[in-house]
């Protein structure tokens, strides 16, 4: 099992600044009130990355993430916007594809870029990752898939549970099609985020 408490001071100074690193990655952390980074960092360092390293299976990764996002969209509000000294937009909840797209980048950051909690354990973990799926890619897997998702939702803003859940399985399908699964979801992430950001 792997334990933040086990780390020696120099393996948790790292851990912890790559866990910081990939939440600033996260296009999303601008968008939250003040003080969010610090309650995900402390959620994901306390919590949700130590049992994500000592997950038996991708349901348990599943039931872990899922966990994390519920905990987000009822503790992460977005900031409250202003133009001109007024209020355009109040501060709210964040909406789970925003919180699950923030973890997203955070673990593929940790997992899949720095080999989080080791090499063997990572990639294994890797495959599990869910892709960090933004608005362009939204709209790619719409045009290729129309009528898999009644009400195709336009921004990560819009984006429910069940959307979320449902958009991760056409990236898979996707992948299945399109490179016959020799990528992962994070990879696919990679991939067309560069394509589709040139």
């Amino acid at each position: 099992m792997w334990r933040v408490s086990e780390l020696d001071e120099s393996e948790r100074i790292r851990f912890e600044n790559i866990i910081e690193m990939g939440l600033g990655f996260s296009t999303m952390i601008r968008l939250f009130k003040k003080g969010s980074t610090e309650e995900l960092h402390c959620q994901i360092v306390k919590k949700t990355a130590e049992d994500i390293f000592n997950a038996k299976s991708r349901e348990d990764f599943a039931q872990i993430h899922s966990e994390f996002c519920d905990w987000g969209t009822s503790n992460i509000f977005l900031a409250e916007k202003k133009r001109n000294g007024r209020i355009i937009k109040k501060s709210k909840l964040a909406s789970y594809g925003q919180i699950a797209k923030t973890l997203d980048v955070t673990l593929k950051a940790a997992v899949y870029y720095s080999h989080l909690p080791n090499c063997e354990r990572s990639k294994r973990i890797s495959e599990w990752l869910n892709a960090a799926v933004d608005t362009k890619m939204m709209a790619m897997l719409r045009k290729e898939y129309p009528h898999e998702i009644e009400s195709w939702p336009y921004t990560i803003e819009n984006v429910d549970k069940s959307n979320y859940v449902k958009i991760q399985k056409l990236v898979r399908k996707f992948i299945e099609k399109k490179h016959q699964r020799q990528i992962t979801p994070v990879q696919f992430d990679d991939i067309y985020w560069n394509k589709l950001n040139r």
